[in-house]
């Protein structure tokens, strides 16, 4: 059974990621926590996050080809990533009805992941754009 009690620590663990707004990995998270609390370990920095996912308190995204990412924010909200550069972000939700054959599995859940171009590197691609057009002339 897992250990509920609010720890000094665990809450560490928890305004950190809190304050990340990045939707970043353990690996991040624990680099974060780090800084200001050497002390903490990475083992205890995953196992917190984990654990705070099984409960609730936190998301685990789980993305295609990349490490899971933990989202504080908890609300129902959908999330997209970068193609290009991997950055992750929150986009309102869209509900999904259910599909009317399932193989004969019991649904359980359902994750929809979006895939797009950031601002940051849209504006990168069209600088690129701007440079190679002139280049050419």
């Amino acid at each position: 059974m897992a250990d509920t009690r609010r720890t000094l620590q665990k809450e560490i663990i928890h305004q950190t990621l809190c304050q990340m707004h990045c939707h970043p990995t353990a690996g991040m998270v624990y680099e974060a926590v780090h800084r200001t609390h050497p002390t903490i370990s990475r083992s205890t920095v995953f196992r917190v996050l984990g654990q705070m996912a099984e409960e609730g308190r936190i998301l685990r995204i789980s993305l295609t080809g990349s490490d899971d990412r933990f989202d504080g924010t908890v609300r129902r909200h959908g999330h997209v990533r970068c193609r290009l550069c991997g950055a992750v972000a929150d986009i309102p939700w869209v509900e999904m009805g259910s599909p009317s054959d399932t193989a004969g599995f019991l649904l359980e859940g359902c994750a929809v992941e979006y895939r797009g171009l950031c601002p940051r590197c849209q504006a990168q691609l069209k600088k690129e754009d701007r440079i190679a057009g002139k280049a050419s002339l």
